[in-house]
């Protein structure tokens, strides 16, 4: 769902942190606030800021895997739970209208994933937590804090994806098929002896450059450009297509 990031040249990629922060904020109102026809407007408004930043549709979909269980447990939900005008004639459930309602509610949720994982992509680490802290900054420290733990787990979770592949194809490699609670136990806690390893590894890091909670200091200030103001342009022309005509 999370996606490492992809280092390039996009439109997407060369937006300043905090433009791509606050535009993922208005996405995520927009798309919980669209009637159905505009979430298909939004769908193709996805696939092509894909296309721009070069992620290609696959790794996009594949974003969705982890998610699927509970897309399937969002859409049966409602096609059990909504009243409405029955499907097959003799049967309460299931109905149209639930059907629709967790097919819609489905569809929001994945667009959501995919901005999200758009925005991972194309923004780096560092620049994720410059973002997060300009943003937090009225909370003091605590925002401070709140930022480097945000955009350290960002960081840290697609590693840990990646790990789990890594364990599972070396069990294989070796004969082993994890099943059952053996074969859970068996995944999870060598990949809790790498997550805690890269912790004190990071930590290690930190205390090497000094750092601590109440000193931040950067080496340059980042500034607004032209195409920053343009894709606030692009966002309000979507709104006003979205809301108005859709």
């Amino acid at each position: 769902m999370i996606r490492m990031y992809g280092h390039g040249r996009s439109y997407m990629h060369l937006l300043d942190p905090r433009t791509k922060l606050a535009l993922m904020v208005g996405v995520s109102l927009l798309i919980y606030s669209a009637r159905p026809s505009g979430l298909g407007v939004l769908l193709g408004f996805v696939l092509l800021l894909s296309r721009t930043c070069r992620l290609p549709y696959t790794r996009l979909i594949q974003g969705l895997r982890p998610m699927l269980i509970f897309f399937v447990v969002i859409f049966l939900t409602h096609v059990l739970f909504t009243s409405g005008e029955p499907l097959f004639e003799g049967l309460p459930v299931p109905s149209l209208e639930g059907v629709i309602v967790g097919s819609v509610l489905v569809l929001r949720f994945i667009l959501l994933i995919l901005y999200t994982s758009i925005m991972t992509y194309t923004t780096s680490p560092s620049g994720l937590n410059y973002a997060l802290m300009f943003f937090l900054r009225p909370l003091g420290t605590f925002g401070a804090d709140l930022a480097f733990m945000t955009g350290t787990a960002m960081t840290l979770i697609p590693g840990l994806f990646r790990e789990k592949d890594i364990i599972t194809k070396a069990q294989v490699a070796r004969g082993y098929k994890p099943r059952g609670l053996k074969g859970f136990t068996a995944l999870v806690v060598p990949l809790l002896l790498r997550s805690f390893r890269r912790v004190d590894e990071l930590s290690d890091s930190l205390e090497s450059r000094c750092f601590h909670s109440k000193r931040r200091y950067y080496y340059y200030r980042k500034t607004l450009a032209k195409r920053d103001y343009a894709g606030v342009g692009i966002y309000v022309v979507l709104v006003v297509v979205i809301l108005f005509f859709f």
